[in-house]
């Protein structure tokens, strides 16, 4: 026996019945055609003469590569089933492949094709199962187009929005830089009032550098240096530096620090970030409360074994249910003077840790801020 025969066997599924094979036909939900060693078609099911148009009758005998093999695609598929007879080395048999298919009208189209060869006594015939992909390919054209277009949508207002907030600060500073020139241009020079307008455009700048530098660490996610960071003296650290504000609003802070919390890998500066961020919020949410105590819990503890916890709860107005799926996306805020950043920030800044930013209401009044970090990297 040579190699060849040898190699052709080895390809070749075991003996298959015709009357099996004819079950298999009338059965197939797909288009299925055996082809004979010599191109010929041998059998064609009813789907596949719904597909290509060819009745079993006009399809049987006459050479598949003129019934529905786009002429291009014709030469290589003569050549591929040489080589395979010969050598017994094929490229296409058992496995999935997406090529174009011709029907009767002469029109193109899609298919999946998938081939198998099976013996019938001495002879070879090739099993073709055949699925018209037009309306899949269009559904995922579709989906596509769709995607695009949001993501078109979803930049143009992510642009519009930079282009407002980084506007407002630069409008602040070209009227106080005039007003400043209209106090100089006085007869006798207002110079406190010279003094004051370059105050705030040293201040809008300021915001306008806050803006950029927000966004530009929004979308920062490579490159953080990280190390072991101790929550709690963060905290501590955090409360140390936003005291001015807390005292400034009668607010009261109570602390309930986890002991031997396990330390956090973590960029020191983006988490201190966060959980100033989450304070001086939770402070501002509390300015319009008159008729109770403005209280500050900050809370550190384990949520399970690999999740270190923690949070922030005010004791103010809450969010509007309505806005709650709204508040960390970026630029919405409610606030008059807010720039809708913080809260987005943050949670990039957590998810780039691999942790979570969620909130949910307190039990009395206002709402916690949580976050969750993993306690090892």
């Amino acid at each position: 026996m040579s190699d060849v025969a040898d190699a052709e066997r080895s390809s070749v599924r075991p003996p298959l019945a015709r009357d099996a094979l004819r079950l298999v036909l009338e059965t197939a939900l797909d288009a299925v055609v055996i082809m004979k060693s010599d191109g010929v078609v041998a059998d064609w099911n009813d789907r596949a003469a719904a597909i290509f148009g060819w009745s079993r009758h006009e399809a049987v005998g006459r050479t598949m590569a003129d019934l529905i093999i786009p002429e291009r695609y014709r030469e290589p598929h003569r050549l591929g089933l040489a080589r395979y007879l010969e050598t017994g080395e094929a490229r296409v048999l058992g496995r999935r492949i997406e090529v174009s298919a011709l029907k009767k009208s002469g029109e193109e189209f899609p298919v999946e094709l998938s081939i198998s060869p099976i013996r019938e006594g001495e002879n070879i015939l090739f099993v073709g199962f055949l699925r018209d992909t037009t309306e899949r390919d269009a559904l995922r054209r579709a989906r596509a187009e769709v995607a695009r277009v949001t993501q078109r949508m979803a930049m143009g207002e992510m642009a519009a929005s930079i282009v407002h907030e980084i506007n407002q600060p630069l409008a602040a500073v070209a009227a106080n830089a005039n007003a400043g020139l209209r106090w100089l241009a006085r007869t006798t020079p207002d110079l406190d009032e010279v003094r004051a307008a370059l105050t705030r455009i040293i201040n809008d700048s300021q915001r306008a550098n806050e803006v950029i530098g927000a966004i530009r660490l929004m979308f920062k996610t490579e490159g953080l240096e990280k190390a072991p960071v101790d929550i709690n003296k963060l905290i501590h650290e955090v409360l140390t530096l936003v005291r001015g504000d807390v005292d400034n609003q009668r607010v009261s802070v109570l602390t309930d620090l986890a002991a031997e919390l396990p330390h956090v890998p973590a960029n020191l500066a983006q988490l201190r970030q966060v959980i100033v961020n989450l304070v001086v919020n939770a402070v501002d949410a509390m300015s319009a409360v008159s008729d109770r105590e403005r209280l500050l819990r900050v809370k550190t503890g384990v949520y399970d074994p690999s999740y270190s916890m923690i949070a922030v709860e005010d004791s103010g107005t809450g969010i509007d249910p309505k806005n709650v799926d709204s508040i960390f996306r970026p630029f919405f805020t409610t606030k008059s003077h807010g720039m809708g950043m913080g809260l987005s920030i943050c949670r990039s800044i957590i998810e780039n840790h691999g942790g979570r930013l969620a909130v949910i209401p307190a039990e009395r009044h206002g709402s916690i801020f949580q976050v969750f970090l993993p306690s090892s990297a």
